[in-house]
């Protein structure tokens, strides 16, 4: 009887965690969840809002319903940004600090100590371009051809994709040394210039005692800096780079938080041999530091790099790169906020997503690597019309100290420029249009541009 029960209440619990607010039963009235299947008293939960914010404090956190406890370790002390890709909320968190302190959407498995939330969202881009670009799923400028190339002038495209559907599932545990979080999420841009809808992983990572094993974000970025955007990409300057690593996050107290990680290192060589490979020698090296609270956060993150290659002809050479990242979130007014980043670098390569590959270093003519400078920014405002109402533009720009062996028309700079208008029903649906804009100069003075607009539906599991 006893496990009967539970079961029941688990499934009580996942169904309510599913269903939008205000499903009635039969008769008229609204079902309750009994407080023995994960229901809290009416007081013990703040009302959850539709205005993109939900603000977390240390009060609210020690508030949470007592079956919560040993879920986290400390409470998130900033505010939450409620954004349409949801890249900041499978990051990991010091001390695993829930975004909502009322953990909605989580139920405990039968018979066991643990507690998990299913999420994701269903999405559909409708997406009209001025110009043939290299990947008409998402607006990479630089990708944009330019005068001499073979797509420069051709006319628009068109394409219809639900590849930014995303399924994640979370699992959080207590344990003798603290709180357990699992994340998992996939997405389905595993071919992300291809109209297929091809697996592609994006997190799978554990966390307890402030150590992080897996993949997920690395440690340089800052997805909780990024602009809420329906495009997947984003400007062109973000460290949207997700690979396996090991972490460790040190927290002096609950504003100030060092990360320090070590993480997967990849080939990213430009003008190299044909008989010649990419080499490592050493891990990635990542760190940030964050002071965090309500009125936002600033973030600064530095990379290590080894890049070198080997010739089976004979030649090898290795050279170290680096970067610095500053970002951060300020809330303005009401629910307004802004955005900003500033990344420079020698050798970031793949560390700045708008960079074709082999942007860490080239081999010259004499066999030697030389790397590649590099240097990016971006700011963006988010303004709230009305509770369901927003808008957010951004610009970004990128810019590349190129080699002559790349060629004539390698990448030099991009601009990127982006404005939206988003209206969300009831926290679970949300329809918006976007207009990009973008504009690339490569190292023969050549340029080109583009401009795309995009008709987007999302549709949440959770609210």
């Amino acid at each position: 009887m006893i496990a009967a029960a539970r079961l029941r209440n688990a499934v009580a619990t996942l169904l309510l965690a599913i269903l939008p607010t205000g499903v009635q039963a039969e008769d008229g009235s609204t079902p309750a969840l009994p407080a023995s299947a994960g229901g809290a008293e009416e007081s013990d939960v703040e009302p959850e809002r539709d205005d993109g914010v939900a603000e977390q404090t240390s009060e609210q956190g020690t508030d949470s319903d007592e079956r919560h406890e040993g879920l986290a370790d400390h409470p998130f002390e900033g505010r939450h940004r409620n954004l349409i890709h949801q890249d900041n909320v499978t990051a990991p968190r010091p001390g695993n600090a829930p975004i909502d302190a009322s953990y909605a959407g989580f139920f405990q498995i039968p018979w066991t100590n643990s507690w998990a939330r299913l999420g994701g969202y269903a999405k559909v881009d409708v997406i009209a371009d001025s110009t043939k670009l290299g990947n008409p799923n998402k607006f990479v400028t630089g990708s944009i051809p330019v005068r001499g190339e073979s797509n420069h002038g051709r006319d628009n495209e068109f394409t219809i994709q639900a590849k930014q559907t995303r399924v994640n599932l979370e699992l959080r545990s207590p344990t003798p040394i603290g709180a357990l979080r699992v994340v998992y999420e996939n997405d389905f841009f595993g071919d992300s210039s291809s109209a297929d809808m091809s697996y592609n992983l994006r997190h799978f990572y554990g966390q307890v005692a402030n150590i992080t094993g897996g993949q997920t974000w690395t440690a340089f970025a800052d997805p909780d800096a990024n602009p809420d955007t329906l495009d997947f990409e984003g400007p062109g300057v973000q460290a949207m780079v997700r690979q396996p690593q090991l972490r460790y996050t040190y927290s002096p107290n609950p504003h100030n938080h060092l990360a320090i990680s070590i993480e997967q290192p990849k080939g990213d060589v430009g003008a190299l041999p044909t008989t010649a490979s990419t080499r490592n020698r050493m891990p990635d090296f990542a760190a940030n530091w964050r002071l965090e609270g309500s009125p936002g956060h600033v973030q600064l993150a530095g990379l290590v790099r080894s890049i070198g290659y080997e010739d089976s002809a004979g030649p090898e050479d290795e050279v170290i790169g680096w970067g610095l990242n500053l970002s951060g979130v300020l809330h303005t007014f009401g629910q307004d906020n802004a955005t900003a980043r500033l990344t420079y670098g020698d050798g970031l390569g793949r560390y700045v997503q708008d960079l074709p590959g082999g942007s860490a270093a080239v081999v010259d003519a004499s066999g030697d690597l030389e790397t590649l400078s590099v240097w990016g920014a971006m700011a963006g405002y988010r303004h709230f019309w009305s509770d369901d109402w927003r808008s957010e533009i951004t610009y970004g720009y990128v810019d590349l100290d190129g080699a002559a062996a790349l060629g004539e028309k390698a990448y030099d700079e991009t601009h990127y420029v982006q404005a939206n208008l988003i209206w969300g029903i009831g926290g679970n649906f949300y329809v918006g249009i976007e207009y990009l804009f973008g504009f690339k100069n490569a190292r023969d003075g050549s340029d080109g541009e583009a401009h795309r607009g995009q008709l987007s539906l999302q549709y949440r599991l959770i609210r």
